[in-house]
């Protein structure tokens, strides 16, 4: 039993590092921090959210493209941030909302589309269910 010990404090210790790392904001894999990745996809989403706006003023294709494609980058990047970052991050439920969010809009986008007879180049819904 007491040779035990060092293995369950090594692991204690090495959980407290990783613990830490995530707090920090930064992923696991050490790469970008995660704050800034949300932030990106905060900023992909409020594009997309400007484009869809210019579409239902005025009608143009072009718009609800462009909003279509910032918005499913916006759900990829925060699937992506979900992927690295698991369920233990303190903001793993934030960014699924904001990413389910995003597939309805998505959803919505593509309503449209259809309705108004808008062709859309792209229609990938990575990380979206179907």
């Amino acid at each position: 039993m007491r040779s035990a010990m060092p293995l369950v404090l090594l692991a204690a210790v090495f959980g407290a590092a990783l613990w830490l790392a995530a707090c920090s904001g930064s992923g696991p894999s050490g790469g970008t921090p995660v704050r800034q990745d949300i932030a990106l996809g905060d900023r992909q989403k409020d594009w997309a959210l400007v484009y869809f706006q210019s579409w239902r003023r005025e009608r143009k294709g072009q718009y609800l493209r462009l909003a279509r494609r910032q918005m499913a980058n916006a759900v990829r990047t925060y699937f992506t941030i979900q992927v690295r970052i698991g369920h233990s991050y303190p903001d793993f439920y934030n960014v699924d909302r904001k990413r389910l969010e995003g597939c309805r809009f998505l959803t919505e986008m593509e309503r449209d589309a259809m309705q108004y007879h808008v062709m859309l180049e792209d229609t990938d819904r990575v990380g979206c269910l179907r």
